[in-house]
């Protein structure tokens, strides 16, 4: 496991947003975030009930979830915060707003 620091619940959001800058299916964002099924499944009911997310049905009948601009103005500041605080860039190459 190394010397990883342990994620806090402000940096899995953020790394749940930025893997649906595009529409993604709950296991595309599982296997690009690294977050347990249990707590991915939490975070995104919050993030739906924020409207940091929305469901998308895809025309194959596909369920994705998309960042919306609710979630892109907390990335913006996230990211915003990170640089104030002198943390390291954890900006996920995906993530270029």
């Amino acid at each position: 496991m190394g010397l990883s620091k342990k994620r806090d619940r402000m940096d899995l959001i953020a790394d749940i947003l930025c893997s649906c800058k595009s529409p993604q299916t709950k296991t595309y964002v599982r296997r690009q975030t690294g977050i347990p099924y249990a707590v991915l499944q939490s975070c995104i009911m919050q993030l739906l009930l924020r409207q940091w997310l929305e469901s998308v049905e895809e025309d194959c009948g596909i369920t994705k979830l998309e960042t919306t601009q609710k979630g892109l103005i907390f990335l913006k500041k996230y990211f915003e915060i990170q640089h104030v605080m002198g943390a390291k860039s954890k900006q996920n190459p995906l993530c270029m707003l």
